[in-house]
């Protein structure tokens, strides 16, 4: 006994189709520029986890601090390595979004292939 499945995701909206096509589409003519935005994407994302991973350990300092919170000096130097560290987070993000700007208008120039491309892929799809 043999059973083929086929799973179809009908959520899929005619943006997300686009963007998925453009992807390919941009991948394909410049890899170099798929493979930037790529790592743009890892970038911010781990910019973001430093960023929660130095809030919850202040906020775990400030719960356990007894006393004066002025006196404890692990939460007084933590605090200011957050600072120094979320300034060149923040320096890192506006650059990257100056990059993936540049990166999407770029993109953008391969957008009317992809318009076209979508809609004919359903009639490729059913030969």
């Amino acid at each position: 006994v043999c059973i083929k499945v086929t799973i179809i995701n009908f959520t899929v909206t005619r943006k997300g189709l686009e963007d998925q096509l453009l992807g390919d589409v941009v991948r394909a003519e410049r890899p170099d520029l798929e493979e930037l935005k790529d790592r743009l994407v890892v970038s911010i994302a781990s910019d973001k986890k430093q960023l929660k991973d130095l809030e919850d350990k202040i906020l775990k300092l400030l719960k356990e601090s007894k006393g004066n919170i002025l006196d404890d000096e692990v939460l007084i130097n933590t605090l200011n390595n957050s600072k120094v560290t979320s300034g060149m987070i923040q320096g890192r993000v506006k650059e990257a979004e100056v990059t993936e700007k540049e990166i999407n208008e770029a993109r953008e120039k391969y957008r009317a292939a992809v318009s076209y491309t979508h809609l004919t892929l359903p009639t490729i799809l059913l030969v």
